[in-house]
């Protein structure tokens, strides 16, 4: 993996628990607490049955999630 890149905790929605990932698709110093992501996914047939699925996530360009929605998480 290229540097600079962030491994950054990732919180779906209406989960509990959050789990770490890379993001890509932005400059590091733009990745936010926050930041609503997108995940992008590996080819189908390499598709196992855990995170791995998941090549990496990416800036999904909506609004920020809100402080009080992750607040206890951190």
């Amino acid at each position: 993996m290229p540097t600079p890149y962030v491994a950054a905790s990732v919180l779906i929605d209406g989960a509990d628990i959050a789990f770490q990932h890379l993001i890509l698709g932005c400059p590091p110093d733009e990745v936010r607490m926050g930041m609503r992501v997108r995940a992008v996914w590996k080819p189908r047939e390499e598709w196992d049955t855990g995170t791995q699925n998941i090549d990496y996530f990416e800036p999904a360009g909506e609004p920020d999630a809100p402080y009080d929605s992750y607040a206890h998480h951190l």
